[in-house]
């Protein structure tokens, strides 16, 4: 006997005892009076034990029967509990939500919105997981992911947010002692703050007119963090080209100075991607709503 099958029966069996009766408890379960006694047979015949005394008048338990029933009703309650807590996370927001973030945008852009959404669902938490590799969403564990650029191909479902702008800045110092250039071709003129020494880490793109302009830069600071750049960039040691939420306090407070905007490139896209859209638990459904409009609105 499976044991499917086993725990089915054990159910059975629990509701007969406690309606002292196979056929209430057949009502109750929707069953056939015979299915509900082939059930009581079968785990008799399995157990290799007499679970009832039958009469045509009275239902009793043996006393295997009485200890059996014990752990049945237990099955049951814990059956029911178990089904009671999927219920609540899948209906109602609740419980832990794991979020796989790139380091920077988490901490300037996802890490200052979590006050509001834990204000609007006080039975939820939030884990951020700050990590600027791609990581499997899957075997991490994660319940969402945020993504830039374009997707590869994967079994992941995906949202589009609206796209990241991209900016090219300096501060108002370096712009005093080297000029401010108009155009992409200035920039062969000009320090500029790249992530690396290869050739694609600086090559930045530009967009003018429907026309995409590369321009292989150079610069005496490389660095892989942006955020070291930026104070790079504040220090007037050159040209910082990044997504424009990295830089949106120093451009309010006018410590760095934005630059040919008429030339920037589109949007770098932006997407929240998950791994399945069937099931899918309360809380990670208002997390997914909330963000949306907070990125629709800001």
């Amino acid at each position: 006997m499976s044991l499917l099958q086993r725990l089915s029966d054990m159910a059975t069996f629990a509701k007969v005892v406690e309606s002292r009766s196979f056929t209430q408890a057949a009502v109750a379960l929707d069953m056939s009076k015979g299915a509900v006694s082939k059930a009581i047979s079968r785990l008799e015949q399995h157990l290799n034990v007499r679970l009832l005394q039958r009469s045509t008048r009275q239902l009793s338990l043996t006393s295997e029967g009485e200890a059996f029933f014990e752990y049945c009703q237990r099955v049951v309650v814990q059956a029911d509990q178990a089904e009671h807590h999927l219920s609540e996370l899948r209906d109602e927001p609740s419980g832990l939500i794991r979020i796989s973030v790139p380091v920077t945008f988490g901490t300037l852009r996802i890490a200052p919105l979590l006050p509001e959404l834990l204000k609007q669902y006080p039975k939820l938490s939030i884990e951020l997981d700050l990590n600027d590799k791609v990581i499997d969403l899957i075997a991490e564990k994660m319940d969402l992911g945020i993504r830039f650029g374009q997707l590869a191909n994967s079994s992941l479902i995906a949202r589009s947010l609206p796209g990241l702008p991209i900016t090219l800045a300096a501060s108002p110092g370096y712009l005093q002692a080297f000029g401010t250039p108009q155009s992409p071709a200035d920039l062969c003129h000009h320090q500029c703050l790249s992530s690396g020494s290869s050739v694609a880490d600086r090559t930045w793109f530009f967009r003018y007119q429907d026309q995409r302009i590369e321009v292989l830069t150079t610069g005496r600071v490389l660095c892989n963090s942006n955020r070291a750049l930026k104070h790079a960039a504040l220090a007037d040691m050159g040209l910082l080209f990044v997504t424009r939420y990295q830089v949106e306090k120093e451009l309010q407070n006018g410590n760095l100075v934005e630059l040919m905007q008429d030339y920037m490139p589109e949007p770098l896209p932006l997407h929240l991607v998950y791994p399945n859209r069937h099931h899918m638990k309360a809380g990670l459904k208002v997390v997914i709503q909330f963000l949306q409009q907070q990125f629709a609105t800001g």
